[in-house]
Formats: structure tokens, sequence, C-alpha cells
């Protein structure tokens, strides 16, 4: 069986308390973010469990893995489906793997480890062209 490489986006929680389901802009992402320490703690976790990281931007940074992998630290495997000729990853349970195997000093910072569905626009096949 091929275990693909899959990726996912772990987006973070900040510091404030009130950060239930804030809205976040331009003008007060910076507000947001969490603190560096928490990136540091979340993102050596990730390296160390065998993701590849991406940088952090924003609020959130991407995990890449083989499946298997996912099913090692989350407790569910990813699997991939076919949609609009893009393969996307999902869970049993939608686009976001449960957070319930993290670690406290890990999980208390994550807010989602989700997989991006890929846009319901754009091109879904090539025309043929006329008379054929």
């Amino acid at each position: 069986m091929i275990d693909p490489i899959i990726s996912a986006q772990v987006v973070m929680r900040s510091a404030s308390p009130s950060d239930d389901d804030p809205l976040i802009t331009s003008a007060n992402v910076a507000e947001a973010a969490p603190p560096p320490e928490a990136v540091d703690t979340v993102r050596y976790f990730c390296a160390d469990a065998g993701f590849a990281i991406g940088p952090f931007v924003g609020i959130s940074f991407s995990i890449a893995g083989p499946a298997s992998l996912f099913e090692t630290v989350f407790g569910e495997r990813p699997r991939l489906e076919e949609r609009a000729s893009v393969q996307q990853a999902m869970t049993a349970a939608g686009d976001e793997l449960s957070l319930d195997r993290l670690p406290p000093e890990v999980g208390r910072w994550v807010r989602a480890v989700t997989f991006t569905p890929p846009p319901d626009f754009g091109p879904t096949g090539f025309a043929q062209p006329a008379g054929r």
C-alpha cells in the first residue's frame, strides 16, 4: 500500500484569553499571533515527530509527512479523496484532525490542524478542440 505524503496547516492560538473566534485582519494579525515560545514549542514537537515544517506565517505553519505519520501522531489516518481532479486529504470527521492526543503543553496552543480543501472554482478538465 502506498503511503502518500500529505500536508496540513497548523493553526495556532493567541495568548489572549478572548481569542475564541477572532476576526483576524492585517490590522490585528500581530495581536492574534501566539507568543514566539509557543510557536517554538509546537514547531519543535512537530519536527521531533518527523514532520517537515514550513515557515510560520501570521498564525500558522504547514507540516508534511506520510499519512501513516499523521495517524501515529494524531490517532487518525487521513484519506485522500478526488475532488474536481485534485486530491484532498480528509479524515472521517472532515478537514480537521483531532487534537486529543497532543501533549498539553502543545495542544494548548493549537487551534486546529486542518487540510485545506481545494478551491470550488477553476478548471475541472481540459476542453476538447471542436470536431473531436
